[in-house]
């Protein structure tokens, strides 16, 4: 019994670990994008405008990216306990 709840601790950790490295990236990914919106505004040189709209944008794709599959890597582990806790009731009764 006790290596289970050792096995299970581990595989806990290991997606807290996951969890922690996604929104961390989400939050690196925030940064870039308002990093690249402040130069944007801080520019006057023609030459680098167009590349500083492509920075914003793209940087913002990636955030909007980002985003998305942390909330689909959330409803993906919110369905998985769901069906863990069925599979535990109907293993007990």
């Amino acid at each position: 019994m006790l290596s289970f709840i050792k096995k299970e601790k581990t595989e806990l950790e290991k997606l807290n670990e996951l969890k922690f490295q996604m929104l961390e990236n989400l939050r690196q990914a925030h940064k870039e994008w308002k990093d690249s919106e402040k130069y944007f505004e801080s520019i006057s040189d023609p030459d680098l405008i167009d590349y500083a709209i492509y920075e914003i944008e793209a940087s913002k794709l990636k955030y909007v990216y980002l985003l998305k599959k942390v909330k689909e890597w959330n409803k993906e582990i919110e369905m998985n306990i769901e069906n863990q806790s069925i599979e535990n009731i109907s293993a007990n009764s």
